[in-house]
């Protein structure tokens, strides 16, 4: 399924952080999210995933089918980043 990858609003981009608060990334559309999903450290997505950080930016940029699968994700250290790219294609 092709996704549109329309920008956000400035200051409204998905920051993706280390649970330390360090920034390591920012997307502004969902083709950046999914392209940072696929090479951030993973304490950084288990974080935000646990934290249920991604599912309000999604629904917000209008990704709100994609918000809700990942709001039914059973979070597992080891999947996690292949269930948040298999959520978003």
């Amino acid at each position: 399924m092709a996704v549109e990858a329309k920008n956000c609003d400035p200051g409204k981009e998905f920051v993706f952080k280390l649970p330390s608060g360090s920034v390591i990334g920012k997307a502004k559309n969902i083709t950046e999210f999914g392209d940072i999903v696929k090479n951030a450290p993973l304490e950084s997505l288990l974080y935000h995933a646990k934290g249920g950080h991604f599912a309000p930016w999604l629904s917000m940029m209008g990704h709100k089918e994609i918000a809700d699968r990942i709001k039914a994700l059973s979070i597992n250290d080891k999947t996690v980043r292949v269930s948040l790219l298999r959520c978003i294609r």
